[in-house]
């Protein structure tokens, strides 16, 4: 007989339906991986990886497990261990291996080291930042006198368009490597001075910046910008110990226009839903009064 009273605590501790909650055991780690693997390797043909074509039926769909190993560089037992939920917790190399020798997506390689490992791939070998195809279609479908530009991990300016060039910088004059909003910020005098609250929008930048680089932050690429910055230039030192963070949403800027009159622009921040860490930067001329200011620290 059930006992109601358990049952009612059971139901509050675990809402759904009003039947007993019964709580097992989680998911097997181990298990979940074996079959991962497997249904990753079957669908990967010896053609697509440079193999002799099958002659005859093959009763493996996909590539053999030893085929497998051998393009991964690794014995052939200690794969067959990992597809049978008998193995030890993978290295990052093995993972590595593994994910190039199964053409992988970003998202099924971190599927791969979060069932075998529990974390998230090492920064270190991420694949080289492009801008998001979504984000530029979005850019590019704006006018060109509309200002926007597509933001990276490390707020490298990954797209623009002419817009932005005329409102912040000439970015096309821009080599690559300086072609960075807080670098840019910072230390070109040019931008700087297109800004009539310069330390009012460069403390805020950073502050963006610093909510936006956590996920980062660990990225030898993410120490070295802001060491350079922090050398560079002592308002960006004495503003970085503070650690200030603001997500960057919305609000108004003040532009100093070429006839020296201010121009209010509104912009808007829009983060790419495949890309989490890249983000699209719209402008457009504030109209009134009603138009939110700045967000304050």
């Amino acid at each position: 007989m059930v006992d109601r009273a358990a049952s009612a605590e059971k139901t509050r501790e675990h809402p759904g339906s009003g039947a007993p909650t019964l709580v097992g055991a989680g998911f097997d780690r181990q298990r979940e991986l074996a079959d991962f693997l497997r249904q990753t390797r079957a669908r990967i043909t010896p053609e697509q990886v440079g193999l002799p074509a099958a002659s005859g039926h093959r009763r493996t769909p996909g590539l053999r497990r030893e085929e497998l190993a051998a393009l991964a560089g690794i014995s052939v037992d200690w794969y067959i261990r990992l597809e049978q939920g008998r193995s030890e917790r993978p290295s990052p190399s093995v993972l590595d291996s593994l994910s190039t020798a199964l053409r992988l997506t970003g998202d099924e390689r971190a599927h791969l080291y979060a069932l075998a490992r529990g974390e998230r791939p090492p920064l270190e070998t991420a694949p080289a930042e492009r801008v998001d195809p979504g984000m530029e279609r979005l850019l590019r479908a704006l006018p060109e006198d509309t200002p926007a530009y597509v933001l990276g991990w490390r707020w490298d300016i990954l797209a623009w368009n002419r817009g932005a060039c005329d409102l912040l910088v000439d970015l096309d004059a821009l080599t690559p490597a300086r072609r960075n909003l807080v670098e840019l910020m910072f230390l070109d005098a040019g931008m700087r001075s297109r800004y009539l609250d310069w330390e009012e929008v460069a403390r805020l930048t950073l502050a963006n910046f610093r909510a936006a680089l956590a996920r980062n932050i660990d990225q030898p690429e993410a120490k070295a910008l802001v060491d350079h910055l922090s050398d560079s230039d002592p308002h960006f030192a004495q503003w970085w110990d503070l650690h200030e963070v603001q997500e960057k949403s919305s609000g108004v800027k003040r532009f100093r226009g070429p006839d020296g009159e201010p121009n209010h622009w509104h912009f808007q921040s829009v983060l790419s839903p495949s890309s989490g860490d890249q983000r699209l930067i719209v402008y457009t001329p504030a109209t009134g009064p009603d138009e939110p200011p700045l967000p304050q620290l």
